[in-house]
């Protein structure tokens, strides 16, 4: 099943299934790629559009400590724990009720599930006003556990073969240095004299998979970055009250892959996720990602078009 919203500027297809973004189309031109058909929306990338959790991105070892005790959590990426799990999010049917151009997803994680603690209840509210789509999370949960919400489009503003040539500006100055793993060595570094650098815009020109600290305080809406396609002047403009923002240039991609729009190939989109740092639990000098009864997680993206 596919829920379209729509308006004079854009089309926003999402499926129940995993609340995934799987199309948006502005001014007649598609800027989401890596989604399956609209009867197998997960049939592509795995993750293409989903909105990830109980916790988005990698935690080492597939453990944490808590209040004093370790939590064991399921390992389905090699030794770590990745976008929640064997069953997250992005692999849930989530209850749905639209509203004209404002689309609801409701969806409660049991306690224990993946070995998180806590029964967590998510809403994610979708919504589309003029040149805007924005998505909002809450999250409230029975137990201390951890929570980390993000969605996972990969964008392309040029339907190119490409998105090397796009060019991206970060309103960060900090980033988390990875080992050879791709997992956090628990530092963060400053993006001066380093190729991390977009902190003006420049072509992306090769691939990465980080998480930068975005400048300003959690719970503020702020940008994150700027995406341009130099040749037309599309740009996506993506704003978030998240602290971090995690960018991805989809290089595991390969044309063995179908999606809605035909093969897939390496670097053909973006992702772009705003969210906590991955492994934020097992580094006492990251951001938190615990969430404690009594109180509501909130992440809130938009989407701004031009």
């Amino acid at each position: 099943m596919i829920v379209a919203l729509k308006n004079s500027t854009a089309t926003v297809k999402i499926a129940p299934l995993g609340g995934r973004l799987v199309s948006c189309v502005v001014d007649g031109r598609e800027y989401v790629y890596g989604s399956g058909t609209d009867d197998k929306p997960d049939g592509a990338d795995l993750y293409s559009g989903v909105l990830c959790g109980r916790h988005a991105g990698r935690i080492t070892g597939a453990v944490f400590p808590l209040d004093g005790r370790e939590v064991k959590l399921s390992a389905n990426h090699g030794p770590n724990h990745l976008h929640g799990g064997f069953n997250s999010f992005a692999h849930r049917v989530w209850a749905h009720r639209q509203d004209g151009n404002r689309l609801e997803l409701k969806l409660q994680s049991p306690d224990g599930e993946e070995g998180y603690p806590g029964a967590l209840d998510v809403t994610a509210v979708y919504a589309l006003q003029d040149n805007v789509l924005s998505l909002e999370f809450t999250a409230t949960t029975t137990k201390p556990t951890l929570c980390n919400l993000t969605n996972h489009a990969y964008w392309n503003l040029a339907a190119s073969r490409n998105v090397l040539d796009h060019e991206l500006q970060i309103f960060g100055s900090k980033y988390f240095p990875l080992d050879e793993a791709m997992l956090p060595l628990g530092q963060i570094a400053d993006v001066v004299g380093t190729r991390w650098d977009f902190r003006k815009l420049r072509p992306i020109a090769e691939d990465y998979d980080n998480c930068f600290l975005l400048d300003g305080k959690h719970g503020e809406m702020k940008q994150a970055l700027r995406l341009r396609d130099p040749a037309s002047k599309r740009t996506l403009d993506v704003f978030t009250t998240e602290r971090c923002v995690q960018v991805y240039t989809a290089w595991h991609w390969e044309p063995s892959v179908i999606s809605r729009d035909g093969p897939i190939v390496r670097s053909q989109a973006f992702a772009i996720e705003p969210q906590n740092v991955a492994d934020a639990p097992n580094h006492p000098n990251f951001p938190s990602s615990i969430l404690r009864p009594g109180e509501t997680y909130r992440n809130r993206m938009e989407w701004r078009f031009s």
